[in-house]
């Protein structure tokens, strides 16, 4: 008789891996970007001009740049560590941390305006990070039963 195999360790691995590595990419790109804006908040190394801000509750790119690098990036830096080293939290974290893109990219449309590519790609990468999240929460209640 062939033995049979569970497969959920090897596909929860395999989405811890894929969620990890979105999660180090956003962070890879947020914590630079958000650093840039902070140190030159006029705009000019970001290729963003100070007028993008017009009818927003911001004077310069500071405190956006600080936003981005301490929540989105850095946020997402620390969830992907946990999920490379599959904590139990794991999932919770990039749940929190996908739908915080997601509200991110949200408000950044809502205030400066929409149509960016940049905006469609990372939406979408909130909203990939959030369905692996939940596979992953799904798994790990599965896997205390």
């Amino acid at each position: 008789m062939m033995p049979v195999f569970n497969e959920k360790p090897t596909m929860k691995k395999g989405i811890s891996v894929l969620e990890g590595t979105l999660q180090a990419i956003i962070a890879i790109s947020a914590l630079p970007s958000g650093l840039l804006m902070m140190i030159f908040p006029e705009g000019p190394m970001t290729s963003m001009p100070i007028s993008m801000l017009k009818g927003s509750p911001f004077a310069n790119f500071f405190l956006p740049g600080l936003i981005l690098f301490s929540v989105i990036g850095l946020g997402h830096a620390i969830a992907g560590v946990m999920t490379f080293r599959r904590r139990r939290l794991c999932g919770a974290a990039g749940a929190v941390m996908g739908l915080g893109l997601m509200i991110w990219i949200f408000v950044q449309v809502s205030m400066i305006g929409g149509g960016h590519w940049l905006q469609y790609l990372y939406f979408a990468l909130g909203t990939a990070e959030v369905s692996l999240a939940v596979l992953l929460l799904i798994q790990t209640r599965e896997g205390s039963r």
